[in-house]
């Protein structure tokens, strides 16, 4: 049933997209966006981890339904992800999923620059090219990076990453491109990317660059499983609009501290988490609401925007926790 209410709008607003001209498909183009970062989230993000609970090739096209539209790769993922991220959250130099780069500083791990004065305004500007930024050839570059980081061995070729994602990709949208006109084509591939990537990037933010969670440089690995939990937060507590928009990564605590479950899993595990903890009178990060999420977003992106004191270690603004 889950499957059906993602996949179901997905491939009906795909099929919109595809017979009617820009910019009359307009609303199936928000529909095709939303119901593929949803099927991102939540079948292909658990494809990745290997977690799904499916026969391989139901799995395998679940996964190819979430990534070919916005040109993602899943081998490339299950390096990135599940051997960086999920190893280094938050890291600046390991971890490639919730980092801006040159761009904006979401850690007072990354060096400051002066471009990251007014990244409380411009990076907003920036959120909806997420998607379109990632089809970049650039795994080619980071497997040559990620291989001289100690402890990281990626032995696929960067090329077999990019056929893996341009091929999909090229199989989504050429129909489109054959079909309408170039410019009517392009506008609506443009437009899906900036909606997708408008949400891709929200989802990822809130879940772990925030005033709620550890943007502290201190990576020691010292305590590794408080590691996850404190860098990285809950949006919500119930399963609802969110939940199913984001894939049900917003129960994103438990995701870490066991990658393993499947995102139909993660609510009953966070309620017995939860109700653990507060035995012993601790209490999981967790954003009462989108809106709550994306304000606390705002405000770490803010307090690293000014120049650190060349006196302390951390940038000045540092939101108490």
């Amino acid at each position: 049933m889950d499957t059906a209410s993602r996949v179901v709008p997905l491939l009906g607003g795909y099929a919109g997209t595809i017979s009617f001209a820009f910019p009359h498909n307009l609303p199936a183009i928000m529909v095709f966006a939303i119901a593929t970062v949803s099927l991102l989230g939540s079948w292909f993000h658990d494809s990745v981890h290997r977690s799904v609970r499916l026969p391989a090739g139901v799995d395998f096209l679940l996964a190819r339904l979430g990534a070919s539209p916005v040109g993602f790769s899943p081998r490339w993922w299950a390096y990135k992800h599940v051997r960086l991220h999920h190893r280094y959250p938050g890291n600046p130099e390991f971890d490639p999923d919730i980092q801006f780069g040159r761009l904006g500083r979401v850690s007072s791990a990354q060096g400051w620059q002066p471009l990251h004065l007014t990244q409380h305004v411009h990076m907003w500007f920036l959120l909806p090219f997420s998607t379109l930024n990632m089809l970049k050839p650039a795994e080619p570059r980071l497997v040559r990076r990620y291989n001289h980081l100690p402890g990281i061995t990626i032995t696929v070729p960067g090329w077999v990453f990019l056929l893996d994602k341009y091929v999909g990709a090229l199989v989504v949208w050429l129909p489109v491109f054959l079909t309408q006109s170039l410019r009517g084509a392009t506008a609506t591939f443009l437009v899906f990317h900036l909606c997708a990537g408008t949400l891709v990037s929200f989802v990822t933010q809130v879940q772990h660059n925030t005033a709620l969670s550890d943007d502290s440089d201190d990576y020691s690995a010292r305590w590794p499983l408080c590691d996850q939990v404190l860098r990285t937060t809950d949006v919500g507590r119930r399963q609802g609009v969110w939940w199913w928009l984001c894939g049900g990564v917003n129960f994103h605590i438990a995701h870490h501290l066991a990658p393993s479950l499947t995102f139909l899993e993660l609510p009953a595990v966070t309620a017995r988490l939860r109700a653990d903890l507060r035995e012993i009178g601790l209490d999981l990060p967790v954003h009462r609401d989108m809106i709550t999420a994306v304000r606390s977003h705002a405000s770490l992106v803010r307090s690293l925007a000014r120049r650190p004191c060349d006196n302390s270690p951390h940038s000045p603004g540092h939101p108490a926790r």
